[in-house]
């Protein structure tokens, strides 16, 4: 799996402008949480107006008219956050042709000419595709795979690529897509890397960041830290779609987190020395009590800190257990 998820294009155009109003929204959802999964940029083929302004839609309806009448009704937020998806053409750059892109070739129901799938059985990708009609509404896409090697030897393969066309599907996808996506990271220091992408609601500071990039600790632990911080951010999403109204450590169990989650004792929390090692400074220029921390295996613990103004988490401490005396 790859950081990208390509956009079918081929799946266009819908029979009728009212169908293609119906199903933007839900796109632009897939898109914008892609992002939060791993799949940070979408691939689209050089076909498609790279501003997909001058995108047909149907007959005669452009991506630009449906922008027109959208940008300042309930979708104005969902269309500001589409415009920070990162888009990429063409569907292989110059390095991927060198590597044998150009020696691959793809096909699907004996159909060769369906560039997108080819990107995607490439890329190793999910694909996004509009839910026009068969077979861009079937989740999974059986294609044929012919690999020609330097040495003129030709392979022949079948896989399936994941095709996502609606919310649903995408959701159902989601927690297998994580777990790909974590699987890639194997160290502290990709994991920070790699945060602003796949993390987008988290903000690392206090000792986590020095902490990861100088990690020792065991794959065990560093998992543990990947799926912890996988739920937190998973929280912020629905904190920011008022699914959840404030925080509440049990509302982290609802999103995946399979780690206990406790706050500081108050002896803790009166005692100087003890409470002055769970307070970080945020970005913003001021000190908080990061009190609220996952329990990992080893005596690890993770300290985050929930911003109830911003809908945002903190985290300042990815390490041994904290003092208590």
């Amino acid at each position: 799996m790859t950081s990208c998820i390509v956009f079918n294009h081929h799946s266009l155009p819908f029979d009728v402008s009212e169908d293609a109003d119906k199903c933007i929204p839900d796109f632009l959802k897939i898109c914008v949480m892609s992002q939060n999964i791993g799949l940070s940029t979408i691939l689209v083929d050089e076909s498609v107006d790279k501003d997909w302004f001058r995108m047909e839609l149907a007959d005669h309806y452009y991506w630009q008219e449906w922008h027109r009448k959208n940008q300042n009704n309930e979708n104005k937020d969902l269309i500001r956050a589409f415009r920070s998806v990162v888009t990429r053409q063409p569907f292989f750059n110059s390095e991927e042709i060198d590597d044998g892109a150009d020696l691959f070739d793809v096909s699907f129901e004996n159909d060769p000419s369906f560039s997108a799938l080819r990107a995607a059985a490439w890329h190793e990708a999910p694909l996004t595709s509009f839910p026009t009609r068969r077979p861009w509404t079937m989740s999974s896409l059986p294609v044929d795979v012919e690999t020609l090697d330097q040495s003129g030897t030709l392979s022949l393969s079948r896989i399936n690529i994941l095709n996502i066309y609606s919310l649903d599907g995408f959701e159902r996808e989601t927690h297998r897509l994580q777990k790909q996506r974590n699987a890639l990271i194997t160290s502290g220091k990709t994991l920070l890397a790699q945060s602003s992408e796949i993390f987008a609601h988290l903000t690392f500071c206090g000792n986590s960041q020095q902490q990861l990039n100088s990690w020792s600790a065991s794959k065990t632990v560093l998992d543990q830290v990947k799926e912890s911080l996988t739920a937190l951010n998973h929280f912020c999403e629905k904190w920011k779609d008022g699914v959840y109204p404030i925080y509440r450590a049990e509302c982290l169990r609802e999103v995946g987190l399979n780690h206990k989650v406790s706050g500081e004792s108050e002896t803790v929390l009166r005692t100087p020395r003890l409470r002055s090692e769970r307070e970080f400074w945020l970005p913003e220029g001021h000190r908080e009590v990061f009190e609220n921390h996952v329990k990992l295996t080893h005596g690890f613990r993770l300290h985050f800190f929930p911003a109830n103004n911003k809908k945002h988490i903190y985290i300042g401490h990815i390490g041994p257990h904290l003092r208590l005396k």
